[in-house]
């Protein structure tokens, strides 16, 4: 999964939850200190007030690299709310029950039914190094099935979901008693995939089952066009995989970044400044939000 949701790092947790120990982190090959993307959202237009920081995230960190920055610490300290993707991840067995309630249907055809015989052998190879069990997955409407397999790849590199970039930040926040809010539920950022055609959600499992070879590659990759601020390389590996498909694209990211730009457009319109934490994904490329905000007036600066 090139695109990184905050999706990945609850399902994530749940599996690293039900297990008695996490696997040792992996040696990764990532960029130690950075300069992470961030734009500066002002108003240019009468009755425009607020201000806004856009921080695109990654969800999931090494221990050892160094992501803050001078710039980042002004403008969080220069900030009286925090606004993220999604709240209540930490609250893993409501978020469970939540996954649970969308992923599992009655009446699922076995999972290797639903992908081309071809990658069958890879398939087995990856259930067996995620310890899920097959049955359980066979039981999964296969998004979430994609999603599961995905995450334990994320898993398997050692990699601590409870130390991503918006954990941290929302720490940081609320020990200074300034509010957090979020601009989707689990429900909802769940319930995107959960609506996909099953051709696309099938989609989904082949890309997850191809790119399993290279998922150290990948997330090294992603790491560090992250760290090092570059935009046009997270655009590159963003747009690969299931984000090809021009309907899958519309619905996973354009129509999300446009209904998060109407937020903060509503959010800029009053007083106060914002730091928007969110994937950096959706903070790149023409459909990006701060694209959709500059569209509407807003100046946007890019500050490093």
């Amino acid at each position: 999964m090139r695109i990184i949701t905050s999706i990945l790092t609850l399902i994530a947790s749940l599996m690293l939850a039900a297990c008695n120990n996490a696997p040792d982190p992996v040696a990764l090959n990532t960029v130690k200190t950075g300069t992470p993307a961030l734009w500066k959202v002002s108003g240019t237009k009468a009755g425009q007030n607020g201000v806004a920081y856009m921080f695109g995230t990654i969800h999931i960190l090494p221990d050892d690299v160094q992501w803050r920055t001078p710039a980042l610490e002004n403008a969080i300290a220069d900030s009286d709310t925090l606004v993220i993707e999604v709240l209540g991840l930490e609250d893993t067995r409501n978020a469970a029950k939540i996954f649970s309630r969308l992923a599992v249907s009655p009446g699922q055809e076995k999972l290797d039914a639903r992908i081309k015989p071809s990658l069958r052998d890879d398939l087995d190879r990856i259930i067996d190094s995620a310890n899920i069990p097959e049955r359980a997955l066979n039981r999964m409407e296969t998004w979430a099935a994609a999603l599961s397999l995905a995450s334990a790849q994320t898993k398997g590199l050692g990699l601590n979901s409870s130390g991503g970039v918006e954990k941290k930040l929302s720490a940081q926040f609320e020990k200074a008693g300034k509010p957090i809010k979020a601009l989707e539920t689990i429900e909802l950022q769940l319930g995107y995939f959960d609506k996909l055609p099953e051709e696309q959600q099938r989609q989904m499992l082949t890309s997850v089952v191809e790119d399993s070879s290279d998922a150290r590659q990948a997330f090294e990759n992603l790491f560090n066009a992250w760290m090092t601020g570059n935009v046009e390389e997270i655009v590159a590996l963003s747009d690969a995989g299931i984000l090809t498909d021009p309907k899958t694209r519309q619905y996973l990211l354009v129509a999300r970044n446009l209904n998060w730009a109407e937020q903060l457009d509503k959010r800029l319109q009053k007083p106060g400044t914002s730091m928007i934490a969110v994937g950096a994904a959706h903070l790149v490329g023409p459909d990006a939000v701060q694209a959709t905000l500059a569209k509407r007036g807003y100046k946007i600066e890019k500050i490093q």
